[in-house]
């Protein structure tokens, strides 16, 4: 199974992980930011997300993820949805990369090397799944790790953009409205004589 066809099959719960109900309801509801609104993460804190999300879902023959928005929409939940100790918590796990990225190459994660980049996600991820097989605090309100959490916003951010609902060959029902339309575009042009021919016979006949 490839990748991506993994992700979307664990795309949906994984992404569930860390929101309230009022913030998954507005996974639904918002529309994609505009630049006007990036305020809230820095230029290298943008950059990290930008480079990690292209790591987890890179460009192939489709656009990757930082092609498809994933860090204005993450940058939304964190800044506007997250409460304060989830917002505390996501902002502390994307310095810990930075941080960790400085101690191992010298350089921010965005400046690292593409295997370098790939090496210390890897690492963030075993981390991760090794914390929750462990389940060293089985309390349900026990925030998810950082990766896993992380993971979850690309992988939803992507797979309900317009570029990665185009991927899953998504079709938006009943469509868009026009309201406005030359009738003779959308119809069948009329018959000269009316009713057509033969549609009486096909009726029954007429009525007496």
């Amino acid at each position: 199974m490839e990748r991506r066809e993994l992700f979307r099959i664990l795309g949906a719960s994984a992404a569930l992980a860390g929101l309230s109900p009022a913030q998954l309801a507005a996974l639904w509801t918002s529309e994609r930011p505009s630049s006007a609104r990036r305020a809230f993460f820095s230029a290298e804190q943008r950059a990290a997300v930008d480079a990690m999300a292209d790591l987890i879902i890179p460009e192939t023959d489709t656009p990757g993820a930082s092609a498809a928005g994933v860090t204005d929409f993450i940058e939304v939940i964190v800044s506007e949805w997250y409460d304060s100790d989830d917002r505390a918590l996501f902002m502390r796990g994307l310095d810990h990369v930075d941080e960790h990225a400085m101690a191992l190459t010298g350089v921010r994660f965005a400046r690292s090397s593409t295997e370098a980049q790939t090496a210390m996600l890897s690492g963030l991820q075993a981390e991760g799944a090794a914390l929750v097989e462990a389940e060293l605090n089985p309390d349900e309100d026990t925030p998810p790790p950082f990766f896993h959490r992380f993971r979850g916003l690309v992988l939803h951010g992507y797979y309900t953009s317009e570029i990665g609902q185009q991927e899953l060959m998504f079709l938006r029902l009943p469509g868009r409205f026009e309201g406005c339309v030359d009738l003779e575009s959308v119809t069948r042009p009329r018959p000269e004589s009316w009713p057509p021919e033969g549609a009486e016979s096909r009726q029954g006949g007429t009525r007496g």
